[in-house]
């Protein structure tokens, strides 16, 4: 339960069961090894504390309600609750990084400056528009290709690059693209980040 924690705090408070995954990976702080399936067990720590899951056996809002659901119930996206952002845990991200004389140098961010519910909103928006979520730059559909673990699967791209925002600037539904997980990674490959055009040209 310490990893969980202190693995969505450095996430800036919330994060993906991917993100949280990879982060008590990398911290190497447990031996996974000696679990069957560490993955399982970590969710199941998250759903025992959290009364937006049926397992729950506490109060809403207690002391062992500690996770809640930011995107849905079966979505895999949580958030810490009673999570205040501080100088050492801030949210993370590939623009936040810069490379200096072989020195990687973090320049960090509020994480209020990435709001979690322009993103929701965004999807919702595409969806009613289009009927169903796809890549912007590819057309690729996770539905279309997983079946119910893809559905309403997509990730959201901020167009603006947190070391351009002004501050107090806001991020608005327009600001988002949505696209699968590979092309997000390419949109982010070079400094200046690519535009979803350039890298569909890339692909043609």
């Amino acid at each position: 339960m310490s990893e969980i924690l202190v693995s969505l705090k450095e996430l800036g408070g919330s994060g993906t069961l991917e993100d949280i995954y990879l982060t008590i990976q990398q911290k190497n702080q447990i031996d996974l090894l000696a679990y069957v399936d560490w993955k399982s067990q970590i969710r199941k720590q998250i759903y025992l504390h959290s009364s937006d899951c049926d397992i729950f056996r506490g109060n809403p809002g207690d002391e062992s309600d500690l996770f809640y659901s930011i995107e849905g119930k079966g979505k895999g996206y949580w958030g810490l609750r009673n999570f205040s952002p501080t100088n050492n845990n801030v949210s993370l991200i590939e623009d936040d990084m810069s490379f200096a004389e072989g020195k990687r140098k973090l320049r960090t961010h509020l994480v209020r400056e990435r709001n979690p519910k322009i993103i929701k909103l965004a999807k919702e928006r595409f969806k009613d528009k289009h009927g169903r979520l796809f890549c912007e730059v590819c057309d690729f559909d996770f539905f279309e290709k997983y079946g119910e673990l893809g559905e309403d699967f997509i990730e959201g791209h901020h167009i603006i690059p947190v070391s351009e925002l002004e501050v107090g600037q806001s991020t608005l539904v327009e600001d988002i693209a949505l696209v699968c997980s590979n092309c997000h990674k390419m949109l982010h490959r070079r400094r200046p980040w690519l535009n979803k055009m350039e890298l569909r040209e890339l692909i043609k």
